[in-house]
């Protein structure tokens, strides 16, 4: 098992591209303009930027890598006409480059508006394939063997995603308005596949639309407000699914064009001045009809349907209540409702015999989920400043064994690879401590305590097999079903020492028991400690900082047949692997001004994540002289993985005039790793086997620095 932690961090051209533009507040609250708020400044800002370096780890949504200049165009403009009430705006980011938007919109105060937007987002795969892989992007690939790895043909995997907006709104009454909007999304490109049956390369062609439509009649009355409509979500993918030829030829599927029409009504109502109660009612139809290609038939059950007929209908109501019964007490309480009602036939699509219950089988696996979930809580105001939160949330889940009676000789409908449990429940109590120490110090205590657990276990099925314990993956416990005990334990404090600072501590503790059957995850805990605050240190200018630690740890208990011998008489190995996720956070700010026509800042940021894998290692066969590990090509657990990420940014920005600025940025961005998922243990990069050396590189070490000025203009 390999645990991945993302790290999200600003990239340099969306850094440099952000309106980071500042309002310099009146000394005196006295001396705010009003009329700002119903004419709000407008930008218009360009100029140029220049990457130097590598980035593409920092520009897989941006598409900016290595040395590049860019253009820099933004604007937010706000126009309105105090004599009819319109008003006009239009907003654009990044149209220099390809992750661009913008938004128009055209607006009668309190009457009808308009609005029209575009996206752009494109995505780059952040490492290098190389290849002699045929017909990528198309429907029909060949495999080609190269000569070496390294061969072949460089490509970059990429994706771009477009999309577009429209919207209306109407007020039929000034309580009363419709609004409909519309969206059509684009996505084409390629993304990393591979073959079935052989570790070789194949690329997943991407050509697909998604429209949604939306219609709401919004109802805003003193007691009553209701909101209901409809919602239509269409999904075309012009691709149904990839020959791939090589060795052997595979038919590789791909997602089916589908639809859904969901029914809604959302509402609440104000009963007094403390107590309001709300609901949600909506009601969702999703069907796929789509013929399944030919070749794809050919391969399955004679009798296995040619068209996938699948349905599935969703119910959903929710009630909530809020009443504040007594002076001192507060109550919150909701019921939820949620059925997910599958009706696509079972059917029998893989038959390798005589289709008589002695032979190999695959069914179809409709499933239906009807959970009910609720909560409680109360908050009750004690003397001396504390306040006691206590609440309890509990979800009870009856789900559909996918296992039953069909036609056919063998009398089964579908197949159970793992455990399954047709009832699962889980409550959680909750209690919270709040002081207010002083006007200064405040602080809050929480503990959460949930358990969870359920039916009997349905044993796996594998057709006609069926297998005993304790041979997984017979007796493996499914982590999102098995039972669970959770311990969590939050303390936060808040501390003005002065009235130029300000602290922030926040610390969580959880821990997770999980027993059932012997093999799968045993026990999972998690650590976050966190201090953030900022100082004034003179009227112009302020510092920020923030700290942050946290680890992430789990132990699952694994099993191998250490003679690869699935039949009665195999030799047991019992292994344990603990994985770890740890990260640590840093982050430093200072900004102010240097004089009435000079404002300057800057922020540095570091993030270091460690995966670790403490694994047990046995041989691959027990007893067999010479024989290689469990983990081919290692000589014990596998490596940890590092990465840390450094940021430096430095902006300073000088009025030229009272309505136009010049802006100044410095980023300095440095991104390194040792992740050897596209590595050999030898350091030379990934290749696919013999029947294809498909190389992967990926470049573990990258910087970019990035300069950019822009001409900044601002206006009523």
């Amino acid at each position: 098992m390999k645990t991945t932690k993302h790290t999200f961090v600003l990239t340099v051209i969306a850094a440099a591209l952000l309106m980071t533009y500042s309002v310099n507040a009146a000394e005196n609250e006295d001396e705010i303009d009003i009329s700002s708020l119903t004419t709000p400044d407008s930008t218009v800002s360009i100029g140029l930027g220049h990457v130097s370096g590598e980035r593409e780890q920092f520009g897989v949504f941006d598409d900016v890598r290595d040395d590049t200049t860019q253009l820099l165009l933004d604007a937010d403009i706000n126009q309105r006409d105090d004599d009819n009430g319109t008003w006009i705006k239009f907003k654009a980011h990044n149209l220099g480059i390809d992750n661009r938007s913008f938004e128009a919109s055209y607006e009668r105060q309190s009457d009808w508006g308009v609005n029209l937007g575009f996206k752009q987002t494109p995505y780059i795969a952040p490492y290098t394939v190389n290849t002699g892989l045929l017909g990528i992007g198309t429907e029909t690939q060949t495999v080609t063997n190269l000569a070496a790895p390294g061969a072949g043909t460089d490509i970059k995997l990429a994706m771009e995603r477009e999309q577009i907006d429209l919207g209306f709104f109407k007020y039929l009454r000034p309580d009363l308005n419709f609004k409909i909007n519309f969206k059509n999304e684009e996505k084409d490109g390629d993304r990393h596949w591979g073959r079935g049956g052989a570790a070789e390369f194949a690329a997943e062609p991407i050509d697909y639309t998604t429209q949604i439509l939306e219609m709401t009649l919004n109802y805003m009355g003193k007691k009553l407000q209701l909101s209901g409509g409809y919602i239509g979500n269409l999904y075309k993918n012009r691709n149904d699914h990839v020959t791939s030829i090589g060795t052997s030829t595979y038919e590789l599927s791909l997602p089916f064009s589908n639809e859904a029409h969901q029914l809604f009504l959302n509402g609440g109502y104000n009963f007094d001045a403390t107590t309001r109660g709300t609901f949600k009612l909506s009601y969702t139809h999703a069907t796929v009809d789509e013929a399944i290609p030919a070749s794809i038939v050919a391969l399955a059950y004679a009798g296995a349907p040619t068209r996938l007929d699948g349905e599935m209908n969703t119910t959903l109501v929710f009630m909530g209540l809020t009443a504040r019964p007594m002076k001192n007490l507060n109550l919150v309480a909701n019921l939820r409702y949620h059925k997910v009602d599958e009706q696509t036939p079972a059917s029998l699509i893989v038959c390798s015999g005589a289709c008589d219950g002695t032979t190999t089988e695959v069914h179809g696996t409709p499933l239906d989920y009807e959970t009910i979930s609720g909560k409680l809580e109360g908050i009750y105001r004690l003397q001396d400043g504390y306040s006691v939160i206590a609440g309890i949330d509990i979800k009870q889940q009856d789900r559909t064994v996918p296992y039953g009676n069909d036609n056919d000789a063998d009398g089964l409908d579908s197949e159970r690879y793992v455990p399954f449990r047709s009832d699962l429940n889980e409550m959680t109590y909750r209690v919270q401590l709040r002081k207010s120490m002083s006007e200064t110090i405040n602080g809050a205590l929480a503990f959460l305590h949930s358990k969870r657990d359920g039916s009997t276990y349905s044993a796996a099925v594998h057709s006609y097999n069926v297998p005993t314990d304790p041979e997984p993956p017979y007796a493996i416990d499914p982590i999102n079903i098995s039972d669970r005990e959770r311990n969590k334990v939050r303390a936060t404090l808040d501390w003005m020492p002065s009235e130029r600072a300000n602290l922030t501590f926040n610390v969580e503790v959880s821990q997770d028991n999980y027993n059932g059957h012997k093999f799968g995850l045993r026990d999972g805990s998690a650590l976050l400690m966190s201090v953030d605050g900022s100082y004034q240190l003179t009227k112009d200018w302020q510092m920020t900082g923030w700290i942050s630690h946290d680890r992430t740890r789990a132990k699952q208990h694994n099993w191998r047949d250490a003679n690869n011998d699935a039949g009665s008489n195999f030799s047991e190995a019992w292994l344990y692997d603990t994985l770890t996720d740890t990260g640590d956070s840093i982050g430093l700010g200072l900004e102010g001004k240097l004089n009435s026509k000079l404002r300057m800042g800057g922020n540095l940021e570091w993030t270091r994540t460690n995966s670790e894998y403490d694994q047990d290692i046995v041989p691959n066969d027990v007893g067999v002289s010479g024989s290689t590990l469990f983990y081919p090509g290692t000589t014990g657990p596998l490596p940890d993985i590092k990465s840390t990420v450094l940021k430096l940014d430095i902006f300073a920005e000088y009025a030229v005039e009272k309505n136009a600025d010049l802006r100044f940025d410095l980023i300095y961005q440095h991104w390194e790793t040792n992740d050897w998922t596209w590595e050999f243990s030898n350091g030379s990069p990934f290749a696919y086997g013999t029947n294809d050396d498909t190389q992967i590189r990926a470049d573990q070490n990258q910087e970019a620095t990035f300069i950019g000025v822009r001409y900044i203009y601002k206006f009523k």
